[in-house]
């Protein structure tokens, strides 16, 4: 009984930690640079998909999302590599704090919670890329949904 007692707040205070190193709508990088690139290029990939009879224009839309990957895709490793590492200093201090049963949640934590931010990135942007390289499926604004995405992100 009193291991549920403690394990709530432990437990509550590592979702907080998830919480404070999440995206804001209000973030610069976010404003400024992650959604109105990720709009942008899927706009413009909507118009090559439309007009994509000539396969120039195919080809010049897939090497448009090979590049905007690496870029969106970076900005997702950063921004949930961010998340990751404000979770993992509250766990820290609550193993300080809170001795061996800490240590032991936190363990219990990081084999199935916590996917490394390389991991969640490729999966994420991957998933886009190939979204966006299907015929038609392609007008789907794949790139800004997975920017929204990473926005409501919480590092679980």
């Amino acid at each position: 009984m009193a291991e549920s007692t403690v394990e709530l707040p432990v437990e509550q205070s590592i979702e907080d930690a998830g919480e404070k190193a999440r995206v804001s709508p209000l973030d610069p990088d976010f404003l400024l640079f992650a959604l109105p690139f990720a709009i942008l290029v899927d706009a413009v990939d909507i118009i090559l998909e439309l007009t994509s009879v000539l396969v120039i224009l195919k080809l010049i839309g897939w090497a448009i999302d090979a590049f905007v990957f690496v870029v969106i895709g970076g900005w997702i490793f950063y921004r949930t590599g961010k998340i990751i590492k404000s979770r993992q200093k509250q766990q820290e201090v609550l193993q300080k704090k809170m001795g061996q049963q800490a240590a032991k949640m936190q363990r219990q934590l990081v084999k199935g919670a916590v996917k490394g931010p390389l991991r969640k990135t490729l999966t994420r942007a991957g998933v886009t890329l190939l979204g966006e390289l299907i015929p038609f499926v392609g007008l789907i604004p794949f790139w800004t949904i997975s920017v929204i995405l990473t926005l409501k992100e919480k590092g679980e």
